[in-house]
């Protein structure tokens, strides 16, 4: 833009988990995460200096290794982890990937990779095999830089390009993707929509996507068509605070939480079965300044949101009855802009 050391196997029977933050500049910094306080340590090895201008990272499945974006020389590198240490080992060669890769997701199974290369404005995807080595499959092109990847449990990959104020849509099969939707133009956002921010939320059923609107301080909802069509929710468009840049919904699809970068306030959403917002009331969990982006942990307690201001990462819990995010003291203090959060299981 991009979240103890009793019971040291990451894994959820030994009591904590991995989280690493690329930053671009200083490295790969790491952190070991208790999976019940949340208390965080940093791995006192690292920043780990691999690959060069690090932006997106995916841990795999396996949590053998994981993937980072190279924005500097366009290439990806693999990285072997140590789950005892938490030490991160670059393993060559580095895969071409365009001109400038940023961000990056896998899909569920840990099969292919996406990535965004801002560069040639394109969509790359790639095979990964067992250890972690890459091999393209295919590519598609955007009309300009693409700023995140969303994949649907439904096999759509929604790819917002904000300064076309649009969405393109793509069907998935073994790694090809297919653009999908036509109207208007070569990509599928209704024309009442002239506000597409940065990143784009789908819930876990891959019913409903919302879409943060930065100029007019509101998110959109919209309803996913068998064809990868987006139509709005009855409600259109709802509040949310200043310049919202970055949205996600919890791992039960129940809630959708909004940072907002133009202040320090979450803002929060109960999701009903047509895909309407209802604020959550209460106090609002306050972040650092300029959040960029939120992410959740792999067991859906500990949201995770990350500070371009005040370069860190705050912690938060959710409550899995309300949805209301609660303040932890865990922040995780980078000392340079967070550009991506991966964690381990």
């Amino acid at each position: 833009m991009l979240l103890a050391l009793a019971g040291l196997n990451s894994c959820g029977s030994q009591g904590t988990h991995l989280a690493y933050v690329t930053t671009g500049t200083t490295g790969i910094l790491a952190f070991r995460i208790h999976n019940t306080s949340g208390t965080a340590t940093n791995v006192v090895t690292s920043p780990f200096l691999v690959g060069d201008a690090t932006f997106g990272m995916v841990v795999h499945p396996s949590n053998k290794f994981a993937l980072v974006a190279n924005q500097q020389s366009g290439t990806i590198s693999r990285l072997d982890i140590d789950l005892t240490s938490g030490a991160l080992t670059e393993k060559l060669p580095r895969t071409p990937a365009g001109i400038s890769p940023g961000p990056m997701i896998l899909d569920s199974s840990g099969n292919f990779l996406f990535v965004a290369d801002q560069g040639l404005n394109q969509i790359l995807v790639f095979s990964v095999s067992a250890d972690g080595s890459l091999s393209q499959v295919s590519s598609a092109a955007v009309g300009s830089a693409p700023t995140s990847l969303t994949l649907a449990s439904t096999g759509f990959l929604f790819v917002p390009v904000p300064s076309f104020s649009a969405i393109y849509v793509f069907t998935v099969n073994s790694g090809v993707l297919t653009q999908v939707c036509s109207s208007p133009g070569p990509v599928c956002l209704p024309s009442t929509v002239n506000d597409a921010g940065s990143s784009v939320a789908v819930d876990p059923a891959g019913k409903f996507l919302y879409l943060p609107n930065p100029s007019t301080n509101t998110v959109s909802g919209f309803t996913i068509g068998s064809g990868g069509d987006l139509t709005p929710v009855p409600g259109v468009a709802f509040a949310a605070g200043k310049s919202p840049a970055a949205a996600a919904v919890d791992q039960s699809g129940k809630f959708l939480y909004v940072v907002n970068s133009g202040s320090t306030a979450i803002s929060q959403y109960t999701i009903d079965s047509a895909g309407n917002l209802t604020v959550i009331t209460g106090t609002l969990p306050s972040t650092g300044t300029n959040p960029g982006f939120i992410t959740f942990d792999p067991d859906g307690k500990f949201g995770y949101i990350g500070n371009i201001g005040s370069q860190s990462v705050t912690q938060f819990t959710i409550n899995s009855t309300s949805g209301a995010l609660s303040t932890t003291t865990n922040t995780l203090q980078i000392g340079s802009v967070p550009r991506a959060l991966a964690l381990t299981k």
